[in-house]
């Protein structure tokens, strides 16, 4: 018969279920890294949820936020366009519309407001010797 009682508290000694005790230096390694591997797995679910909530507000009621009212009635906006302009390119941003004209050879950006009609902005882009 093993007196398994007075060879339990060597170092190196099998406890009952086969498994040696681990070194004291050793054993603090593998709490921190346990908690570091907890930290991290929460870091990275705390960074999914975040990412799910923020998919579900944008596409949840209310997530669109346009600014143009709703509108049957059709708009003309006079002197947005200069005659003999041509328009380059459009963006849509909320209300604002910016048209970028080439008007007898020169750039222009209007920035028109759609719920108004009026015009917010006319730059002319030149080019700096």
């Amino acid at each position: 018969m093993v007196n398994s009682t007075s060879s339990s508290n060597q170092p190196g000694a099998q406890q009952p279920g086969g498994d040696t005790p681990l070194d004291p230096a050793v054993e603090r390694v593998r709490l921190k890294l346990r908690r570091l591997i907890l930290v991290s797995s929460l870091t990275v679910v705390l960074g999914f949820v975040a990412v799910l909530f923020a998919v579900i507000y944008r596409i949840g009621p209310g997530g669109s936020k346009s600014g143009l009212t709703p509108s049957s009635a059709e708009l003309r906006i006079e002197q947005a366009i200069p005659v003999g302009a041509r328009v380059i390119s459009s963006s849509l941003n909320g209300d604002q519309l910016a048209l970028t004209l080439d008007a007898a050879g020169a750039t222009r950006v209007v920035i028109l407001n759609i719920n108004t009609g009026k015009v917010l902005r006319n730059i002319t882009l030149g080019v700096t010797p």
